[in-house]
């Protein structure tokens, strides 16, 4: 197995053994594989990390935590535009005739850390107006190390937006797993020697260095830092808005929601939340992170298969409609009672909520890839505006004078129906595109 060099022009034929018709191959089995074996690395640490958190913090220090958690993993989704843009600009920019060095168009790392490092700022400087509203009383000790971690992420997500543009799976698995697994280690170190929402806090942060340690090591991830977009700077970041727009939407409602849910409540109801924060966020992690990893597969499939358009969709959807349907009845009869046998008698959610929450979590992995259609399709008008209609109806839900479990419920739930139905319409109306010579990174 080996990877394509970077740029390389595409073959034009499909690997050995393909069909040269119907739909065009974006990852093979070994590399699907690899990409699978970072989702669940990426979701084991994010269960690991809910299951440490309540064990050395109490109550309240474990929601204020939950919230830093998700508002962190929050902006992490917002700059995940940068990595879905970059997949598409990459796909397009490395099978321009003109030789790199010729080209005058920005490199891509240079324009993400440019993005990342202004909301890094920004997020620093006002961190004692939003600070008290979204983290609670130990906000002092939580802004500098969330916005540093934001300014950094912003790196790590260019580059794995190009290794998925160029269908480089292999090294692209390898980045996630080294970020995960530096996150749950410097968080374990932190749980024993700082046992702390601030120690937590800087462990989560920290390993958003990640990307830089392996630019030391890897000339795969060198020449993806060096890659550059297939338009000029202007339209460039137009399409950046739009991707971050939409990232930042979708971040909102799958790991910010917490932070909804507190700016909605009471201080004493947000304060015996932890049950259904808990709740969503297990919930919605089988169905959600290998989704999210696999995101840049998805946006690579439907660019490599422009001319089937809205029939590119439709196995994704039945696959992930079916899993979201076994997996509500599951989770109904077996979610109350893990809660409660592991966490303790506090932790009590009804088993219509948990089912809920998982149906809420199929609708938003639904949104997601219909998205990832509107993007490859280049309509990111579209694609912005679902996930900005989700996002507001689900505002508009959790403001109602309904039960803290309800108004969670539906708004996950109905929220995502919103941005289904934009994106929908616009992909009805989409003429499909001509379909791409596919660039498989694997030689075998």
């Amino acid at each position: 197995m080996s990877e394509a060099p970077s740029g390389q022009p595409p073959s034009g034929q499909p690997p050995s053994g393909q069909p040269p018709s119907g739909e065009t191959p974006t990852i093979g089995r070994r590399s699907f594989i690899g990409v699978g074996a970072a989702s669940l690395v990426s979701a084991g640490v994010g269960f690991a990390v809910l299951l440490i958190a309540p064990r050395i913090l109490s109550g309240p220090d474990t929601a204020d935590f939950l919230a830093f958690w998700s508002f962190l993993f929050a902006w992490f989704g917002i700059l995940g535009g940068l990595s879905a843009e970059s997949t598409r600009a990459v796909h397009d920019s490395d099978r321009r005739a003109e030789p790199a060095a010729s080209r005058r168009e920005p490199r891509m790392l240079g324009v993400g850390l440019g993005v990342g490092v202004a909301l890094g700022v920004l997020l620093w400087a006002t961190g004692l107006w939003w600070g008290p509203l979204v983290l609670g009383p130990a906000h002092a000790g939580l802004a500098l190390p969330l916005s540093a971690a934001v300014a950094l992420f912003s790196g790590h997500a260019v580059i794995v937006g190009v290794l998925g543009g160029r269908l480089q799976w292999n090294t692209f698995a390898r980045l996630v797993i080294g970020d995960s697994l530096l996150r749950i280690l410097l968080v374990v170190v932190a749980a024993l020697v700082a046992a702390s929402v601030a120690g937590l806090a800087v462990a989560a942060s920290v390993a958003s260095v990640t990307w830089l340690l392996g630019l030391l090591v890897s000339p795969t991830l060198r020449r993806a830092a060096a890659a550059r977009a297939d338009v000029g700077l202007g339209p460039f970041l137009r399409r950046l808005g739009h991707a971050c727009l939409a990232s930042g939407s979708s971040a909102v409602l799958v790991v910010g929601f917490p932070v909804l849910l507190r700016l909605t409540s009471s201080e004493a109801v947000y304060d015996a939340a932890a049950p259904i924060l808990v709740a969503i966020t297990f919930t919605r992690a089988p169905l959600l992170i290998p989704l999210n990893a696999y995101q840049g597969v998805a946006i690579a499939h439907f660019l490599n298969n422009r001319s089937l358009g809205f029939r590119a969709l439709v196995p994704v959807a039945r696959l992930i409609a079916l899993v979201a349907v076994g997996g509500a009845v599951l989770g109904g009869l077996l979610g109350p009672f893990l809660l409660t046998w592991y966490y303790g008698p506090d932790y009590v959610v009804g088993p219509f909520t948990v089912a809920g929450l998982v149906l809420a979590a199929g609708m938003l992995a639904l949104l997601t890839i219909t998205g990832a259609l509107c993007l490859a399709l280049d309509w990111h008008s579209a694609y912005s505006a679902g996930w900005l209609a989700a996002t507001a109806l689900a505002v508009v839900v959790l403001l109602l004078p309904l039960g803290l479990e309800l108004r969670a419920v539906l708004a996950l739930l109905l929220g995502p129906v919103a941005g289904l139905v934009v994106h929908a319409v616009a992909l009805r109306r989409a003429r499909p595109g001509p379909a791409p010579s596919p660039d498989p990174e694997e030689a075998s």
